[in-house]
């Protein structure tokens, strides 16, 4: 077995999240959460050990981050996840509020990645076979597609456990393998080349479109949630057939349109999350490694729907092999980062793979808590145990709930409008 390394560099994933938090150093802004709702007998003991080796297992989450000769270090810490801690609110008058308020209060507390642990899990009980399996962690340790990782690997062991059947081998989650990988994208010239094509890329880039005035940095972040029904998806899949389109471009360009009509512009530049993992360890390996780039849209409302998601398409396909050149890494190359400026305020996040954690005579359903920070306005539109759902997430300072819920319903009719509308009809109709 190879040795524990005493300190790794932090990747510039890692970086970028722990800069964001030095800033913010008081906020909890940057924790983030899931649960994992439990119907049916949960065998306890078998949930805490699965939990404890799958969480030891975890490299990412045993790391303290300091800053010294110039870098930021990782440090890994001996694993030592203590045994499933359970709180029953079985008394309450209202368990799942109860739940809920426990949940508030351990992200309320701010954590500091250079001495504290960056993550706990516990069993919530609400009912004699109703549970919460939680789980939180520290941005810089994981992104949404890490906690899948870990969710994933927890219900097969668990199952495994449960069905007495042989264990399934615990993965090689190691981050030297991650670190590995991005100084070897800088030795093999990829990042000088995609720092080229960002620079050409970024040279006209518009603003991003303005729907709220700008505010202070949230601790916290208000949502709206919609499930979409079964013919509302195939309305939109098939709106994008019609377009000659993936559902993905066309989306993309209709969340675009929307965040034109409401700033009022006709050029706009808005984040797109991208996953960043493919032919990298990080593919295997919970860890934060999530980048965000800037994609932009230029609206002619005498233009189809049809051109502008050609137009979204071609965006794509230019920028899908540079995704991994990092966001940071573009605000410095544009002098960005001492002016504390950015190229976007909203983001759009499509997540088309479905996110299921099956455990054995369960009844199990992941729901998402937390991922993070919302600098102004932003939009998800996802696929989780099997359900489509549109969220729209927002910055309480500059949105009230009403607004939000104004937004979101407004968003959803645009959707519905706009998928009835003729895949080369002008658009000026919809666009009053």
């Amino acid at each position: 077995m190879n040795a524990t390394p005493s300190r790794l560099p932090a990747t510039t994933a890692q970086f970028s999240i722990w800069v964001a938090q030095q800033a913010v150093p008081d906020s909890p802004a940057y924790l983030t959460a899931e649960t994992i709702e439990l119907l049916g007998a949960v065998d306890r003991a078998a949930l805490s050990d699965t939990v404890v080796e799958v969480l030891n297992n975890c490299h990412s989450l045993h790391m303290r981050f300091v800053h010294e000769e110039g870098r930021l270090w990782q440090l890994p810490q001996p694993p030592a996840c203590p045994p499933l801690a359970l709180h029953d609110f079985r008394r309450e008058p209202d368990p799942a509020a109860a739940a809920q308020a426990w949940i508030d209060r351990e992200l309320s507390r701010t954590l500091d990645p250079s001495r504290d642990v960056l993550y706990r899990s516990a069993l919530l009980q609400l009912g004699d076979q109703h549970h919460l399996w939680y789980l939180q962690a520290h941005h810089v340790t994981l992104d949404g597609y890490a906690y899948g990782l870990v969710c994933q690997t927890i219900a097969e062991r668990y199952s495994a456990r449960v069905r007495q059947s042989e264990l399934p081998p615990l993965p090689d989650w190691s981050m030297a393998r991650v670190v590995q990988a991005e100084q070897d994208y800088r030795a093999k010239g990829l990042f000088e080349r995609d720092k080229q094509f960002w620079l050409q890329q970024l040279r006209d880039v518009p603003a991003p479109a303005t729907i709220a005035e700008a505010a202070e940095f949230p601790e916290q972040v208000i949502r709206s949630e919609t499930r979409l029904q079964r013919d509302q998806v195939a309305m939109l899949q098939e709106a994008a057939r019609a377009c000659g389109q993936d559902w993905g471009n066309w989306v993309l360009a209709a969340i675009g349109l929307w965040l034109g009509r409401q700033s009022g512009q006709q050029a706009l530049t808005f984040a797109l999350p991208a996953m960043n993992r493919l032919g990298t360890p990080a593919l295997g390996v919970p860890c934060m490694a999530m980048n965000i780039v800037p994609l932009s849209l230029r609206i002619d409302p005498a233009g189809s729907m049809a051109s502008h998601a050609q137009q979204i398409a071609g965006e794509m396909r230019r920028i899908r092999p540079h995704l991994y050149y990092r966001y940071g890494w573009m605000r410095m190359d544009l002098g960005l980062m001492e002016a504390q400026k950015h190229l976007f305020d909203q983001a759009v996040n499509l997540m088309p793979f479905d996110r299921k954690a099956a455990f054995a005579g369960l009844d199990s359903r992941i729901r998402p808590i937390t991922a993070g920070p919302v600098k102004d306005l932003n939009v998800t539109l996802a696929v989780l145990d099997a359900e489509w759902r549109l969220c729209v997430e927002a910055n309480p300072h500059a949105y009230s709930s009403d607004r939000l819920e104004q937004l979101h319903g407004d968003l959803l009719d645009w959707l519905q409008r706009l998928a009835r509308h003729a895949p080369e009809a002008p658009l000026q109709a919809l666009w009053q």
